[in-house]
């Protein structure tokens, strides 16, 4: 029996997209596997709850995810389209956007399934992380809920869904409100508390990337140790963690994680916006300059050095057959 809220979507789509089944969701989405009818391929619809759909600018909501979409970049996942703006809409139409459905897994399920990974590899995931942070962040977008469920594994490689949604959400609840509607605190739903910077928690007028550079240091201490730097027993808790406690040093929970790539993650997990990295691109160069440029996931041997390899050995083989006649 489909949820009433997945009822009321499809009616709304009018079959420009079928709904298959719902994925789950949670905080500011419910998200739903679904069909593009026209073109016959499978994307991930994200709906917003209708009582957020409500306090946010259809209009300022479709321009940002459009703007959004511009972002085109190996490890983020992109956005494909939103939902459209109807001339004789009520105000109760919902709020969606879509994604190419990627198969694999989230970070947050290689985490549960097989623990800590192998430094190599967890190094490898953030480099990719923070590639994906640098290429958006130099667009001028911000994430602000950068944690493992928003890390999607694709072959093994990491990338980072859902960025700019943030933004649309809070420039088109900005709109709302202007226009003299009332708008819920859109701010304060969006993140998640194990990886919210201490600005976010403040509720902070301007949040710029270095919010993002703070969830990156979580989901880095996470990957390292197998636990977040501030998980704690409460909501309360662990917000008063972020704002005030120090974590546990890395190498005294993983000795064999180098102290320059520990000294990264803990810069990232400053307090202090100033006391942090000043770019995700300072940490990739961080990252190389601790370990070296991280190897691809699979690399294949260029066919000319192959080629030039066996030239040599057949050239040396003939010259040797010569001198022993």
């Amino acid at each position: 029996m489909p949820s009433p809220l997945r009822a009321r979507l499809q009616q709304q789509l009018q079959w420009t997209y079928e709904i298959e089944r719902e994925l789950g969701g949670g905080g500011s989405s419910q998200v739903f596997l679904a069909t593009d009818v026209a073109l016959q391929r499978s994307v991930v619809l994200k709906v917003l709850p209708p009582e957020l759909s409500a306090d946010v600018d259809a209009e300022r909501f479709r321009r940002e995810i459009q703007f959004a979409a511009r972002l085109q970049h190996p490890h983020l996942v992109p956005l494909l389209t939103a939902s459209p703006v109807t001339a004789d809409g009520d105000g109760s139409e919902l709020r969606w956007y879509t994604m190419p459905y990627i198969e694999g897994h989230t970070l947050r399920e290689l985490l549960v399934r097989r623990g800590v990974p192998p430094y190599a590899e967890a190094i490898r995931l953030l480099r990719e992380m923070a590639l994906a942070l640098a290429y958006a962040h130099g667009r001028g977008v911000v994430h602000r809920d950068i944690k493992p469920e928003n890390v999607l594994l694709n072959d093994g490689i990491a990338m980072i869904s859902d960025f700019g949604v943030a933004k649309a959400l809070d420039d088109a609840s900005d709109a709302a409100l202007r226009s003299g509607r009332r708008v819920t605190t859109v701010s304060t739903m969006l993140g998640t508390p194990q990886y919210m910077a201490p600005e976010q928690i403040n509720a902070a007028h301007v949040v710029d990337h270095r919010a993002d550079l703070y969830a990156f240091g979580c989901v880095a201490y996470e990957l390292l140790t197998g636990a977040p730097p501030f998980a704690r027993t409460s909501l309360r808790a662990t917000l008063a963690a972020h704002l005030g406690d120090t974590p546990v040093p890395i190498q005294q929970l993983r000795p064999d994680v180098p102290p320059a790539i520990a000294d990264v993650v803990m810069r990232c997990l400053a307090k202090s916006l100033v006391a942090r990295p000043a770019s995700a691109s300072w940490i990739i160069r961080a990252i190389d300059g601790a370990n070296g440029p991280t190897p691809p996931a699979t690399a294949a041997v260029p066919v000319r050095t192959v080629t030039v390899g066996v030239i040599v050995v057949l050239a040396a083989a003939a010259a040797l057959w010569t001198i022993l006649r």
